[in-house]
């Protein structure tokens, strides 16, 4: 099987690394993104939120917190991604990638479609973990 299209986003911040890996370990921050809202916890290591694209979804984030990881899935709209999250440190500041796999059920094009609204999510986390 060839491997997936691959989209890799960023956000550097001068934040520590600490505070962004607590600040995306806990669910309920992704709601200052603006994608999710009403995020409750469910069953298990799963969180329910209602998503501005996908309807009803839930995400479950696995923290390795001595390696800045915090991989998650997503399962919404009848997709299930997988997200590899890195929070790395950056000099006095950390970066932040995730790394998106094309979920099965989109092509290439409806997957780069599908992301073009995390951009503005990034841009409302950066502007909370500078202000805050």
């Amino acid at each position: 099987m060839a491997p997936r299209k691959v989209i890799v986003k960023e956000l550097t911040v001068n934040n520590p690394i600490n505070q962004v890996f607590d600040f995306f370990s806990n669910v309920k921050n992704m709601e200052i993104g603006g994608a999710i809202k009403s995020v409750t916890k469910g069953e298990g290591d799963w969180w329910q939120f209602d998503h501005t694209v996908a309807g009803k979804g839930k995400m479950r984030v696995t923290p390795v917190s001595d390696f800045g990881i915090l991989d998650h899935e997503f399962v919404g709209a009848g997709l299930e991604w997988k997200v590899y999250v890195r929070v790395v440190p950056n000099e006095e500041g950390s970066t932040t990638t995730w790394t998106f796999m094309r979920p099965d059920g989109l092509t290439d094009e409806q997957f780069q479609e599908q992301l073009k609204g995390f951009d503005l999510e990034i841009n409302n986390w950066k502007k909370y973990l500078e202000e805050n």
